[in-house]
């Protein structure tokens, strides 16, 4: 799902006020101005600025649901004047220290801190956040918090809160983080905690994949004051490696492990109150040197569509999800069921109807309830699939029934993204020419893949790979798949690949390019490209020179390269050079790369035996080498220095040119001529 990530958070308004006075004593009325705070139309975050509590945060709504303004000012996690009841643990070699400045209150009293490298303060528009930096020997701690679209309301109503954790030094450390908050709704410090089919009144702890993607708590149904909801799984966050929910005491108490007392109820430790408190557990791991991590989680306001009755029915499901080709992701659907009358209601069930585009992952899509008392409210999770058919915004309903009370139903819309559509463009020449020197132009030539993304989610991870044909083949060192990372709806990505005709086999040679990215359907697109066929040829170039016989008052150098065209199956070749000795004289003569694999000099090689006017039998085998397949290929050049003016050829004969099988290949030789002009 794309509903929320850390690229979607944003300030719509920002104020910052940081105090330069001392923090209140632990009874005193906390001062408003010794926080920062960062607020949009939703919700307000708030940090302690210390030095007491320094780096604690809490949460509040502004306008919350815009639907309901019964929620507007309410609180969220407690502490929105002065944060200091919810605490974040850094456990680091089985030492936890709590982040930011030193308590003298009982939330985290007595356990070591880290300190705070520099005062929190609203770093930017990326992160809207009030950040702070705090060490531990060689552990560096950066806690940022900014706003994040929910899942369930696909507005940017949810705290982020974000730490990253890197190690500085030399050596291993094993790290863990705890995240403490101190839940609130409004003034309800005691409603019980909704996650899956549970409504968890006593202390509770999670595991693995017992943990839910999304936890909700809200006071009722009927007239609900605040709806919240703390989001762990989705895009850029980390599920938590334990979830716990248990009173706010015995979380205050204990910075990090704790006999965990199961069932108890959410009755404050040492108190009288109902006070409920979540903690998220990412375990100790090992950190190496030079290595970050990082932990992130949401929490903010739930998105819950209401239906009020005798029977009060509560729906809540992603706002969007994506629809994925290649993996099935289902979604989590809840349906909470409160019995808001003066009577029980008997035979109580519940189902759900879903939209064409969605089914049901597993199981029914019936629940017997059975009996509720009045207040009394009940929920059932169901787990959907988007399938496909059908995307858009499409509704799911949740009706319930009973034998005595009157039916009520519910319906909340999902908007189903289309997956990625990947439509790829391909161009390419029509067809190459051959030039009056027996060459292919343009040769290296150019293959372009236009791939746009049509649907409605971007293509992570996009993957195009050109596959070649016989004939066709990469020309240096580039690679046949090209990887981006992201290729967002309505763009396009623009992809090219030099391709050289090797000149067996000719023809109309068809080439492709595939285009894969997560979540899309597979593309391609096919073209040919005309390859007409050469003449075989043994060339002299440049076919006609004509140069000064000194150079700076020095013989002229003139280098002649002896060509193969086309190089088919080449495994060797011999051939010897005539020229008129009287103008030129050879001085050296080099391999080409006809004989050199891999950087490697091939063998056997012979500069051949020069005697006057003739250099015969040059050349060698690609011995250890596989056979060669080019359009064309130098075999060897000479290096002439010119004896005198006047006129000479350099003719091909004998020659041998033998492919693999040891046949000899058939090439007709073409001559050059070198023209000396006399000495100024």
């Amino acid at each position: 799902m794309r509903c929320f990530s850390l690229a979607l958070m944003a300030v719509i308004s920002l104020a910052a006020v940081v105090s330069t006075g001392n923090a209140a004593a632990p009874e005193a009325e906390p001062s408003p101005q010794d926080s920062v705070a960062i607020e949009n139309e939703f919700i307000r975050i708030r940090v302690n600025a210390g030095p007491q509590e320094a780096g604690r945060f809490a949460v509040d709504t502004t306008g919350g649901d815009p639907s309901r303004s019964a929620d507007d000012e309410k609180i969220l996690i407690y502490g929105s004047r002065e944060p200091w009841t919810s605490y974040t643990t850094i456990v680091m070699d089985d030492v936890p220290h709590v982040f930011g400045g030193p308590t003298a209150r009982r939330a985290g009293l007595g356990a070591p801190t880290t300190g705070l490298v520099g005062p929190p303060g609203v770093r930017g528009e990326l992160l809207a956040t009030a950040a702070a930096t705090a060490r531990v020997g060689d552990i560096e701690i950066t806690q940022q918090l900014g706003f994040a679209r929910s899942a369930t309301t696909r507005v940017r109503d949810a705290a982020l809160i974000f730490y990253e954790v890197k190690n500085t030094g030399s050596r291993e450390h094993s790290i863990g983080l705890r995240i403490m908050l101190d839940t609130m709704l409004g003034s309800n410090d005691g409603a019980p905690l909704r996650a899956g089919d549970s409504a968890i009144e006593t202390a509770t702890e999670l595991i693995g994949a017992d943990i839910p993607d999304y936890w909700q708590a809200f006071d009722s149904l009927s007239e609900p004051a605040v709806i919240s909801q703390g989001t762990l799984r989705g895009p850029g966050l980390t599920p938590p490696d334990r979830l716990e929910m248990v009173d706010w005491g015995t979380l205050a108490d204990a910075p990090w492990s704790f006999p965990f007392p199961t069932g108890a109820d959410f009755t404050r430790r040492g108190e009288e109150a109902a006070d409920t408190a979540v903690a998220l557990y990412w375990d100790p791991a090992p950190l190496g040197p030079g290595e970050s991590r990082t932990y992130a989680t949401l929490y903010g306001v739930g998105g819950v569509s209401l239906s009020p009755a005798q029977l009060s029915l509560g729906l809540t499901a992603p706002a969007e999800v994506d629809f994925q080709y290649d993996e099935e992701q289902p979604f989590s659907v809840v349906a909470y069921v409160e019995n808001s009358g003066g009577f029980e209601s008997r035979g109580t069930r519940l189902s759900l109807s879903l939209s064409e585009g969605l089914r049901l992952a597993e199981g029914s899509l019936r629940a017997h309830l059975g009996t509720l008392r009045s207040g009394q409210t009940r929920q059932r999770v169901w787990r959907v699939l988007p399938t496909g058919a059908v995307s858009g915004t499409l509704q799911i309903v949740a009706t319930v029934t009973s034998e005595n009370l009157e039916s009520n139903r519910v319906a909340r819309d999902i908007v189903v993204n289309s997956p990625p559509q990947l439509v790829v463009r391909l161009t390419a020449p029509e067809s190459l020419r051959v030039t009056a020197e027996n060459r292919y132009s343009p040769n290296p030539f150019s293959v372009r893949a236009e791939i746009t993304n049509r649907g409605a989610q971007a293509g992570r991870n996009l993957v195009a790979a050109l596959d070649l044909p016989e004939g066709l083949a990469l020309d240096g060192a580039a690679t046949p798949t090209r990887v981006w990372e992201r290729l967002e709806p309505g763009r396009k990505a623009v992809l090219e690949w030099p391709v050289r005709a090797l000149g067996l086999p000719t023809g109309k040679l068809a080439l492709t390019v595939h285009a894969t990215a997560a979540g899309a359907k597979p593309a391609k697109a096919r073209r040919s490209v005309d390859v007409p066929r050469l003449t075989p040829e043994l060339r002299v170039h440049p076919p006609a020179q004509t140069v000064p016989a000194l150079t700076d008052g020095q013989p002229t150098l003139v280098p002649v390269s002896i060509r193969l065209v086309p190089a088919r199956d080449l495994a060797g070749a011999r051939v010897s050079v005539n020229y008129n000795a009287s103008v030129l004289e050879p001085l050296y003569v080099s391999r080409g790369e006809g004989f050199v694999h891999a950087g490697r000099l091939l063998s056997p090689w012979s500069a051949g035996r020069m005697r006057g006017g003739c250099i015969a039998d040059i050349g060698g085998e690609r011995g250890g080498a596989p056979p060669l397949n080019v359009a064309e290929t130098t075999l060897f050049t000479i290096v002439f220095m010119v004896r005198g003016p006047g006129e000479s050829a350099i003719s091909l004969e004998p020659t041998s040119v033998f492919t693999a099988t040891g046949a000899e290949a058939s090439y007709r030789a073409v001559e050059g001529h070198i023209v000396v002009s006399p000495a100024k």
